[in-house]
């Protein structure tokens, strides 16, 4: 008897204990936050626990795609170590209470912001870097001075150093995204070259390489440090570095400095698809769903009416419109098509002899190259639009298509008439699985079609996904038709 006591007491102990571990592993788990407080510091969330295996099992790490708003993932960063400067602190005491600008740089930023960010994680460049826009252009794509351009104001010689397309029909400095890869290009560089620090890559983007290669020299030769506070640049050559520090500090407490930051969801927003040549735009816009004005706020890099005849362009939808556009893609084909040719103004040139010299009118050509005036200059270029050749009218992929179904008829002819044939391919191969993706802790939409190589639309189209989706660890994806 009293050994069955003390195996029943035993047990009881056991069945506590364990009801006790229970009871703190919940109480873990409901601590672990399900997204991070605007103002709170990045590392204050708990490492309570981190060694216990029931812990790391039912509490994935927290990760940045946790984040709701995207301007929450740059706050939390902390990469950039903004020292206490008295230009810093006159710039973000000039910013100070400026809602009605913050209210501007939010709504501007919401098509692209995301993209950004994105791109400076996969490269694993400093997020804070996303902010230069502000500081740039208020990020405004269309913002032009005048040499630079663009939300990040490159200037045509850098633009064009780093890949981009700069001519009369397309300037790729207002491409938000394609402008935004060429600069992190060019950051990184500059990063690299300037005994990589990146407060150091920012001021040489606003004054220029050499100008800071040669500080960084002059404290190397009297054995001194070359971080940019030890530099001792004079803060009016580079401007640009105390107003975007002082907008890391903002945006790391906006609240502490009388402004709120319009939330911006953490989820792609834009995606590219190539451009039909020759098409009118508004005619894009409407396949698409988008007002003219729409269209041009994600594609500002368009200088004319049309979409270049000739070369390669991408355009950027939002990723709900993509689906009615690709719908509607073959359709623009059957419209009005143009090509583009420059033409160089001359002395004695107007808008009038330029319009009969080549059968158009002088509305067209105004039209064609945003001219608000009959003024031109010795030098100047401009776009000339004439209608394309009928048979020009059909997309690519149609002529494709007709390709393939004439081999698919003539070798199906060839079986007709007594040629020994092995049977349908198509019949006898087995349909091949759609291939799938696992969701990882940390992926996202975004992630997960760079990673496997697909369009983003694509990804969501297969998965019947929507930009609002929210995708889960352990969840398949298809990553093919």
């Amino acid at each position: 008897m009293r050994k069955h006591f003390r195996q029943t007491h035993s047990f009881t102990v056991l069945m506590l204990a364990m009801f006790v571990a229970q009871l703190s592993g919940c109480a873990t788990t409901s601590a672990s936050p399900s997204t991070t407080e605007f103002n709170a510091p990045a590392n204050d969330v708990s490492n309570a626990n981190e060694h216990s295996p029931q812990h790391q099992q039912h509490t994935p790490p927290a990760v940045v795609e946790q984040y709701n708003d995207v301007w929450e993932k740059i706050q939390h960063a902390n990469t950039i170590d903004v020292h206490d400067d008295a230009e810093v602190r006159k710039q973000r005491n000039f910013f100070d209470d400026k809602q009605k600008f913050m209210n501007q740089v939010g709504e501007r930023a919401e098509p692209f912001l995301y993209y950004i960010v994105s791109q400076l994680e996969a490269r694993n460049m400093p997020l804070e870097l996303a902010l230069l826009p502000i500081v740039e252009s208020g990020y405004n794509p269309l913002a032009q001075a005048n040499g630079p351009a663009g939300l990040w104001q490159m200037i045509p010689a850098t633009g064009r150093n780093f890949g981009l397309t700069v001519n009369s029909a397309y300037d790729g400095r207002k491409d938000a995204l394609a402008s935004t890869d060429a600069v992190l290009d060019y950051l990184q560089h500059l990063y690299d070259t300037l005994d990589k620090d990146w407060i150091n890559a920012v001021a040489a983007y606003n004054t220029g390489e050499l100008v800071i290669k040669a500080a960084i020299d002059k404290n190397k030769a009297k054995g001194k440090p070359t971080d940019f506070w030890s530099l001792g640049i004079p803060a009016k050559r580079v401007q640009t570095v105390p107003k975007w520090l002082a907008f890391i500090q903002i945006i790391r407490a906006p609240n502490h400095y009388n402004l709120k930051v319009r939330p911006i969801a953490n989820r792609p927003f834009l995606d590219r698809v190539p451009a039909p040549n020759g098409v009118d735009i508004g005619q894009i816009a409407n396949a698409a769903g988008l007002s003219k004005a729409e269209f041009k706020t994600y594609n500002p890099g368009f200088r004319q009416g049309v979409i270049p005849s000739k070369g390669k362009y991408q355009i950027a939808l939002p990723l709900e419109n993509i689906g009615q556009y690709q719908e509607n893609h073959d359709k623009l084909y059957a419209q009005k098509r143009y090509d583009s040719q420059s033409y160089i103004v001359k002395s004695g040139d107007s808008l009038g002899t330029i319009a009969a010299k080549f059968d158009t009118s002088v509305k067209a050509l105004k039209q064609a190259n945003n001219l608000t005036s009959d003024r031109l200059k010795i030098g100047q270029e401009l776009t000339l639009l004439t209608p394309m050749a009928a048979n020009d009218n059909e997309p690519e992929p149609t002529k494709a298509n007709t390709k393939a179904d004439s081999k698919a008829k003539s070798s199906t002819k060839k079986n007709a008439n007594g040629t020994k044939a092995n049977g349908s391919k198509s019949a006898d191969m087995p349909t091949v699985k759609a291939k799938t993706y696992k969701v990882k802790s940390g992926d996202s939409l975004d992630k997960i079609a760079r990673k496997n190589k697909v369009k983003l639309a694509d990804l969501m189209k297969w998965n019947q996904l929507n930009s609002k989706s929210i995708i889960k660890p352990g969840q398949e994806l298809k990553i093919s038709e």
